[in-house]
């Protein structure tokens, strides 16, 4: 394959060659003509002199721009090697970045992480690709949580992989405009997850574990937390502007947000007004 790329390259490096050594003649076939034609058609039947300097003024006209044309095929030609030799190098990066994240080192995964972040911040046309991908790495990778053992070699309280952190990090500070779909964080375990000042705008973090999690100043505007573990969460500032909350459970002691209401039996959220009683027998028989 690499070969054949290699072959490919010098075919067209020879092609330009060739190209370029061909234009003088081509030019002086074409252009000598035309300045003569040029000449004659602006002076019709003027004597000889004054015709020649004619013929001399067109030619250099069109030698003018058939220079400038020239120079502009050149610049596009470079435009477009730079573009390609750019794409090639951004798809090299994702490919050894999609690769470290299915090393067994924790420090490669990160890294991978990393990469990719960089990748969709450089090049928009990336971005959905990259968020899917570590989005993917978060669904698959959160279970189980990462145990941490004590100083005393006793197994502590289970914790979010660092792995996981990191690509939820960088998920919660991409650019949101970039986004072409909700981001899919669904039945995701996120227990102890740092998401301080996180963007989940539009995210889908349905029957998602949110237990402990820190979400101080987070933006879940039009976020999907139905069945939703919240337990403990610390919802400070937090932006849950029509966000779907039914079936959350909301932190204890916590205000529960305007329009909804906490089922007396479950502690579930459900939808305040008329429609309360329907939606918790609804909830009953699920």
């Amino acid at each position: 394959m690499k070969r054949r790329a290699a072959s490919q390259r010098g075919i067209r490096w020879r092609l330009g060659g060739i190209a370029a050594g061909l234009a003088p003649a081509a030019a002086r076939v074409l252009v000598v003509p035309a300045g003569g034609w040029l000449a004659r058609h602006d002076l019709g039947s003027a004597r000889e002199p004054r015709l020649e300097r004619a013929r001399d003024a067109a030619r250099g006209r069109l030698l003018a721009l058939g220079a400038g044309l020239l120079a502009a095929g050149a610049l596009a030609f470079t435009a477009r090697n730079v573009a390609l030799s750019r794409e090639r190098r951004l798809t090299g990066r994702c490919a050894r970045a999609v690769e470290q994240l299915g090393s067994e080192e924790l420090d490669v995964r990160i890294g991978g992480i990393r990469v990719l972040e960089r990748v969709a911040r450089d090049a928009p046309a990336y971005h959905p690709a990259v968020i899917e991908m570590l989005a993917a790495f978060i669904r698959e990778r959160s279970h189980p949580q990462w145990p941490h053992p004590d100083p005393g070699g006793q197994a502590g309280e289970p914790s979010l992989r660092p792995d996981v952190q990191a690509a939820m990090t960088a998920v919660g500070r991409r650019l949101a405009e970039r986004d072409t779909g909700p981001v899919d964080l669904a039945r995701a375990d996120l227990t102890g997850a740092d998401l301080t000042g996180a963007d989940l705008t539009g995210a889908d973090l349905s029957g998602a574990r949110l237990t402990g999690a820190d979400l101080t100043g987070a933006d879940l505007t039009g976020a999907s937390l139905a069945d939703t573990d919240l337990t403990g969460a610390d919802l400070t500032l937090t932006d849950l502007t029509r966000a779907e909350l039914t079936g959350a459970l909301w932190p204890q002691g916590r205000p529960v947000p305007a329009g909804w209401t906490r089922h007396a039996g479950s502690g579930q959220l459900i939808p305040a007004g008329a429609d309360a009683e329907k939606t918790a027998a609804n909830q009953a028989r699920g």
